[in-house]
């Protein structure tokens, strides 16, 4: 597998970002749903190769036999230690993928949101680039040298640190940081803006949340 697209049961955003979504899951090598975004993927004409889950939230469980060998199930029971989106992505892990895009694992619950989040850090000290699509903002963890080459001038990227401090180096950026230290529970890194292409983050201590906020319509490329 070269990209997996994971779909979450969270929420999938207005008609753009699901067209999006779309174009996302063209260029995917294996698309996975988990749990009730098999739901979801289906109502928006989205084809599913695997669904992972206890299948508690499909609104109809038949739908899973109506596919029938085309689609790959791997059904667990409900009461686990591991969330459906989490079995998902460290099932697309065990694969190496070189990336994993995860969509619509935000809004709802909190809980639910800072929880998938939080599983971004699975992707630290592997091969594989993990990140997290919400709308036109992605997220991804960095705890070395980061170029994001997407962006474009006047888009908003915030720099948030996940451990207690982290010390980085920008370049690109309207505020350059130059070996600067960010502290966790401080605004310092929040909403800078790209002023040349592309954008170089170099992380020297830490692990730091980038956080890509677009100004213009998104492409899957």
């Amino acid at each position: 597998m070269k990209q997996v697209l994971i779909l979450a049961d969270g929420e999938w955003g207005m008609d753009r970002d699901i067209a999006f979504a779309r174009r996302i899951a063209a260029a995917a090598t294996h698309v996975i749903a988990a749990d009730g975004a098999l739901d979801q993927a289906r109502d928006h004409g989205i084809h599913v190769d695997t669904v992972i889950g206890d299948m508690d939230s499909l609104d109809d469980a038949r739908l899973i036999d109506r596919l029938g060998p085309e689609l790959n199930v791997l059904r667990f029971p409900p009461e686990k230690d591991w969330t459906d989106l989490e079995l998902a992505l460290n099932w697309a892990l065990e694969r190496s993928p070189e990336s994993i895009v995860i969509y619509g694992a935000t809004g709802g619950r909190i809980d639910h949101t800072m929880a998938n989040l939080a599983l971004l850090e699975k992707g630290l000290g592997t091969r594989t680039a993990v990140a997290l699509i919400a709308g036109r903002e992605s997220v991804q963890l960095a705890q070395a040298a980061v170029a994001l080459d997407d962006v474009a001038i006047g888009d908003r990227v915030s720099l948030l640190p996940i451990t207690a401090s982290v010390t980085v180096t920008t370049s690109g950026l309207k505020y350059s940081l130059a070996h600067d230290v960010l502290v966790r529970g401080a605004g310092r890194g929040v909403s800078n803006v790209v002023a040349r292409v592309p954008v170089q983050i170099d992380v020297h201590a830490g692990i730091v949340a980038v956080v890509h906020g677009r100004v213009r319509e998104q492409s899957a490329t």
